[in-house]
């Protein structure tokens, strides 16, 4: 039964996120006049239409992953200029329907077997790099379809390319509007995935509570060896609770985490210990451990937390916190790619941490909900083709060239971007494996 749960707390979660995430960049494109197609969570054929209005389909598809708003005017061809022309991979090519937009419907009867090499490769040579017609491309094909050399069905299809000409773009697609509009629109799926995960920081602060370090062992560690670590070789157990060091009474996890750090010179410390109803004395010598550079007293054990509230503003600078720390860690994970491997997981780590919250409260499900729509929005920012970080740098290579790039460019770096996301699907998931079915240490 548990398993069920999480698997419903999994689609939950991820439902939530998606919605979040897609609807910054709907209501970005809406706010900018561009049209919105279709609004669907998951992937895959249709199983739900939910409804339209205002000339979006809201839909839930088959495949329970992610989702996808559908922006006007956001196919390759499309972003490249706007026009119905695509610019051939391949110049020995028959199909026209992959070289000619379906904008004319004499298109639909023309029979691609029945186009002569010559007009094909007339019409490929009419088309330039930015995938418009050229100026003498158009003059070679309108003598071309008045000679005689050419049949009926040839003629129809070289005027239905030069009628691209007279191709009138459309202002409610994306590829139409200015290039600042075109970043904010890509720009608010990101960021309302990390506004997202900071107003449930925040809410949480005022309703259920943000986890706190407090003075209490949650657990032992060990050295590299798996070794004790001064912490148990002292003698202290999981549940005991530090009551005061050298002395100094301890009121919260903050105050303890940060004296036992400061004590670098190797100095013992005369900890006085609560177990159960009795208090008992330690004393403790702390090991130095160097943190990038920085060194830093340890004893060896995981601090326990505790759920507290807090008022508004408290909640507004936790949350905060709590969200630039999470950034702040994503982005430290690549600094050290011995880590990768032991920091990065995929949908099934995702699920075992969401099947875990579950076991430990509603209040776990919601903070984990809150860092994966931070991690979702940071990730999504990665310079990659195909993520939206990978489509501002597109932008912004055109915002440099002041040109808009071909089909062609965009295609290619949007193959290159399938591989590089290809790549580290296999590698999450060969990790996410390796958790479930290897070794145990």
């Amino acid at each position: 039964m548990q398993y069920l749960i999480s698997a419903l707390y999994f689609l939950g979660v991820l439902s939530v996120l998606v919605i979040a995430h897609e609807w910054g960049h709907f209501i970005a494109a809406r706010l900018c006049g561009m049209r919105v197609d279709d609004f669907s969570l998951f992937f895959g054929k249709r199983l739900i239409r939910l409804g339209e209005r205002n000339g979006t389909e809201y839909n839930i598809r088959s495949i329970p992953f992610g989702g996808f708003v559908k922006i006007a005017g956001m196919e390759p061809d499309d972003i490249s200029n706007g026009v119905s022309i695509r610019t051939a991979l391949s110049k020995k090519r028959k199909d026209v329907k992959s070289l000619i937009g379906l904008d004319t419907k004499v298109l639909e009867f023309i029979d691609p077997e029945k186009i002569s090499e010559q007009v094909d490769e007339a019409i490929y040579a009419s088309i330039g790099a930015d995938s418009r017609l050229t100026p003498e491309g158009i003059e070679a094909l309108k003598l071309l379809a008045i000679s005689k050399t050419i049949t009926a069905e040839e003629q129809k299809y070289i005027e239905a390319v030069l009628d691209t000409v007279n191709y009138v773009p459309d202002p409610t697609h994306y590829n139409n509007k200015p290039i600042l509009q075109r970043a904010t629109v890509i720009f608010a799926g990101p960021f309302m995935s990390l506004l997202f995960g900071y107003l449930l920081f925040c809410g949480m602060g005022v309703t259920m509570g943000l986890p706190t370090i407090d003075n209490t062992i949650q657990a032992l560690g060990k050295d590299k060896a798996n070794k004790p670590l001064p912490a148990e070789k002292a003698g202290l157990k999981p549940n005991d609770r530090i009551v005061s060091v050298n002395g100094t009474p301890i009121n919260d996890g903050e105050q303890l985490i940060e004296l036992i750090h400061n004590s670098t010179e190797k100095t013992p410390l005369n900890l006085l210990v609560k177990r159960g109803e009795s208090e008992i004395p330690f004393t403790v010598t702390p090991y130095v451990d160097v943190i990038e550079g920085k060194s830093i007293g340890r004893l060896g054990f995981v601090p326990g937390s505790t759920w507290k509230r807090y008022g508004l503003v408290d909640s507004l600078g936790k949350g905060t916190n709590m969200m630039v720390a999470q950034v702040v860690g994503i982005t430290q994970i690549f600094k050290k790619p011995k880590e990768i491997k032991d920091n990065v997981g995929g949908p099934i780590a995702i699920a075992g941490i969401i099947h875990e919250g579950g076991r430990r409260g509603f209040n776990h499900i919601v903070l984990t909900a809150a860092l994966l729509s931070v991690s979702l929005g940071v990730i999504n920012l990665f310079p990659v083709p195909i993520l939206d970080g990978g489509h501002l740098l597109l932008l912004a290579i055109e915002g440099i060239r002041r040109r808009k790039l071909s089909s062609n460019g965009i295609y290619v770096a949007q193959m290159f971007g399938v591989l590089v996301i290809g790549m580290l699907f296999v590698f999450v998931m060969y990790n996410d494996l390796s958790r479930v079915f290897g070794p145990k240490h």
